[in-house]
């Protein structure tokens, strides 16, 4: 196993479970398969000659094609958010003395969040504006309005919290601060991954606001609006200090790049795809779908009880050997059993044989289509 990171947050990661996965492989294939890649731990870690992988969503698949080629402008836009992003940092951390002033004066009624944030956002402006005009003047308005709102949400809020508490010390208060600022420059990149075709954002732009929305948005959550607007806020004062940095340079890295060179990508319906490839039976497949209860619209890709189905008639099909990871529940285990298919049920840090009958305490299950005696267990406590 070489332990290859994942780049990206995507719901449904495979990390934990690689252990389980990679000791059940086949001993031997031509070319990896993965129609549904994800956040691509198991594609990073499977060291095939050829890797073939796909998943609907084109943001997706778009970044993999930027890290597989060092995309020049893909990395320079990257680079320039996470200077931005230290930059306001610094913004407070050089003005600590004005702002826990303004914070003061509010605790003190001499004047209200609204007009004491204005008066700030209006005295550094420009210092604001020099953040994006250089690269991204795309609505610079809508930054600062960000601003001015968050900040206003802020001190309101920590007034009132230190009213029903305790008092907060000048360090989490400058924390809070720092967040305000924060999530209005997410709030802005939010707005430009919600305005691509209006905004007309190249591709390599596009992916890198893409990129940092995915990485600092509240718990890796996919939420969408009824106008199919991502809304997801910011992750909050634990997110202020992420090393954005360190994430860029594995992004970069020549490494990765190198690993990536031996692979196709593709940006269809799994059946679409893996009918496009033309599977043998010297091929293996790797398969994490969306579960049948949770992820039914998954990056706004609908994947329904139609799907499964669709899936599970296509697996009986297939000439390449499969691995299928997926949620236990009625409807999944009706549509596998008595397909002459392997399954084995298994926890974070066990895989137990099935034995050909729905376990009702199993959370997820393992299926192959390929003998094996029995399964490799692996126990990550010993």
């Amino acid at each position: 196993m070489s332990n290859r990171k994942t780049f990206i947050k995507w719901a449904g990661g495979k990390e934990k479970e690689l252990p389980i996965i990679l000791k059940n492989l086949p001993p031997n294939f031509a070319r990896y398969i993965e129609p549904f890649v994800g956040g691509g731990a198991v594609y990073l870690n499977i060291n095939s000659p050829i890797s073939v992988i796909n998943d609907k969503s084109d943001e997706l698949m778009l970044l993999y094609k930027m890290i597989k080629n060092r995309n020049k402008g893909f990395i320079d836009s990257l680079n320039q958010i996470n200077k931005n992003w230290i930059s306001l940092q610094k913004l407070v951390e050089d003005n600590t003395e004005e702002l826990a002033k303004i914070y003061d004066d509010i605790k003190s009624d001499k004047g209200s969040a609204k007009e004491l944030a204005e008066v700030f956002v209006k005295k550094h402006e420009d210092e604001l504006n020099k953040l994006l005009d250089e690269d991204f003047d795309i609505n610079l308005y809508n930054f600062i309005r960000e601003i001015k709102k968050n900040l206003i949400s802020k001190l309101n809020r920590m007034k009132k919290i230190e009213l029903e508490r305790n008092e907060m010390n000048v360090s989490d208060i400058m924390d809070n601060i720092e967040c305000a600022f924060k999530s209005a420059y997410y709030m802005y990149f939010r707005y430009l991954y919600n305005n691509r075709e209006k905004l007309k954002l190249s591709d390599e732009f596009y992916c890198a606001v893409f990129y940092f929305v995915r990485d600092y948005c509240y718990a890796s959550m996919f939420r969408y609006n009824a106008n199919g607007e991502f809304n997801v806020p910011y992750g909050g004062i634990s997110y202020n200090r992420k090393d954005f940095a360190k994430k860029i340079e594995y992004l970069s890295s020549e490494e990765l790049s190198k690993y990536m060179s031996k692979t196709k990508i593709y940006n269809y319906d799994f059946e679409v795809f893996c009918n496009k490839i033309e599977l043998t039976e010297n091929d293996f497949m790797f398969l994490d779908p969306p579960y049948d209860t949770e992820f039914y619209t998954y990056a706004k890709n609908d994947f329904d009880k139609d799907d499964q189905v669709r899936l599970a008639n296509y697996l009986s099909k297939t000439k390449a050997k499969f691995m299928l990871i997926i949620k236990n529940t009625d409807f999944i285990y009706n549509l596998y059993k008595d397909r002459g298919f392997n399954i084995a049920s298994f926890e974070k840090k066990y895989l137990v044989s099935f034995m050909n009958r729905n376990d009702k305490d199993a959370k997820h299950l393992l299926i192959t289509n390929y003998d094996e005696e029995e399964f490799n267990t692996c126990d990550e406590t010993k």
